[in-house]
């Protein structure tokens, strides 16, 4: 199941509002280009407060790549220092733009731009953002290990492996324009301010938990928890809970405060509760005879570019 993300570069979209169109990444720029559409540190913790995770893009000119080498190794600095800055943890990827329809000529010059920003990041943390041909030809070389691929310059092709995939361009959505993507691995490259790396094994079971919760995300929005002894009512919000965990964005640190809690919630033997789940619209449908073991308490063409 594809996690729902956008990109964005002058507009500001309202971080609220992404979160209640379920989109739970976005793809920013930084380092090289102009400043007026990065990613600041500001909007880094807002959209990780807001559980929606970012992933890191390198842009200057559309065609910049083209430079070669050289392009590469500064692309990869600038952006390396300003996704440090902006609370980016050691070891995500960062994609690189080749934002125009790459030919079969012009490739070696691309190539040798990606291998120099390799020589800074690593070649396990290079990523390529572009159409089919630069998508195909990235893989086909081994000059990139992340992929996210735009519908632009693709003939309707999508490449197997990608990472991500921008199927839709100037979108009007949470107050701005901006792009959709999708996300169709675990690990696409996402992260949060204040986050660590998390391992393989870690991405692949929030992955396989995204799958169980996006289907509940798609009806469940609150819960109305009742104590059936006292009548007390508990409105517990689950959207910030979706955002997280579709996302993907949780940290070992999370993780391990939700099976502490869970723990602490089965010791307790909390029992005694019944659910009222609140459908997404108008419909309501309580839960009858529901019982729950649990802790209640009150309280991502051309994207953007110059």
């Amino acid at each position: 199941m594809a996690i729902e993300g956008v990109d964005y570069a002058w507009s500001r979209p309202n971080i609220g509002q992404l979160v209640e169109a379920r989109k739970y990444f976005a793809c920013r720029y930084g380092g090289p280009g102009s400043s007026g559409k990065q990613l600041d540190p500001a909007e880094a913790r807002a959209l990780s407060a807001a559980g929606v995770a970012i992933v890191a893009n390198a842009e200057g000119a559309a065609d910049g790549l083209l430079g070669g080498w050289s392009v590469g190794v500064s692309w990869a600095s600038s952006a390396e220092a300003h996704f440090a800055a902006c609370g980016m943890p050691p070891g995500r990827p960062i994609y690189l733009s080749v934002d125009f329809d790459v030919q079969s000529g012009q490739w070696p010059a691309v190539a040798s731009a990606l291998r120099g920003a390799a020589s800074v990041l690593g070649a396990h943390r290079v990523g390529v953002y572009g159409g089919r041909r630069a998508i195909e030809l990235a893989r086909r070389d081994g000059v990139a290990q992340w992929f996210w691929q735009t519908y632009a310059w693709s003939s309707g092709v999508w490449v197997l492996g990608n990472h991500i995939e921008q199927y839709r361009n100037l979108v009007e959505l949470a107050g701005a324009i901006l792009d959709l993507d999708r996300a169709l691995a675990s690990d696409f490259g996402q992260w949060m301010t204040g986050g660590q790396e998390m391992t393989p094994a870690e991405h692949y079971w929030l992955y396989n938990t995204a799958q169980i919760t996006y289907a509940f995300a798609a009806v469940w929005q609150e819960v109305d928890v009742v104590n059936a002894d006292t009548g007390q009512h508990y409105m517990l919000d689950l959207r910030p809970y979706w955002a997280k965990v579709s996302g993907a964005s949780l940290t070992p640190g999370d993780v391990a405060i939700v099976a502490a809690a869970a723990g602490k919630g089965a010791a307790d033997g909390v029992a005694g509760l019944s659910f009222d789940l609140r459908l997404a619209g108008t419909a309501q449908q309580p839960a009858t005879g529901l019982r729950g073991e649990a802790d209640a308490e009150d309280g991502r063409h051309h994207h953007g570019h110059e």
